[in-house]
């Protein structure tokens, strides 16, 4: 009888654990409309090339941006809008492609010839932006991003 008694117990135990898991599916589907303002482009020529990551996992492996976008750089600050990006994390890396070959131009050291910048204006040492440094929270109805090249 010990024995069905404890048996019982630990299955209500183990259900009950189960059940006091917590998600917010309602969260899931909220979106920001979200405004990228792109600012200190050096030269009006060529393009502006995005990508917005959302994890630290595709940020730093450079794949699978969940946005990548190409921009006509016809003034020195330049605007991207999305109007239902999901709330969470994300980290953004922006270069001024002046040649428009694709590539972020470097010279013999790998030193970038192109201006650049990542979210929150963070800057790497010897190389990207840290995703810690260049991820920021969407969380609101209205998100503003502000990149200023370098």
């Amino acid at each position: 009888m010990k024995f069905i008694v404890t048996c019982c117990f630990v299955f209500l135990m183990a259900t009950n654990i189960q059940s006091q898991e917590i998600s917010y599916p309602e969260r899931e589907s909220l979106t920001s409309n979200f405004k990228l303002v792109i600012e200190a482009i050096p030269e009006v020529k060529g393009e502006v090339r995005v990508a917005i990551f959302d994890s630290r996992e595709k940020y730093d492996s450079k794949e699978e941006p969940i946005h990548a976008v190409v921009l006509s750089v016809d003034e020195k600050t330049l605007t991207w809008s999305n109007d239902s990006l999901p709330y969470g994390d994300y980290a953004i890396a922006i270069y001024h492609d002046k040649n428009t070959n694709g590539e972020l131009d470097t010279n013999l050291l790998g030193i970038p010839k192109e201006a650049y910048g990542f979210s929150n204006n963070a800057r790497g040492r010897f190389g990207p932006a840290s995703w810690e440094d260049a991820s920021f929270s969407v969380e609101g109805e209205e998100t503003q991003i502000n990149i200023s090249l370098q």
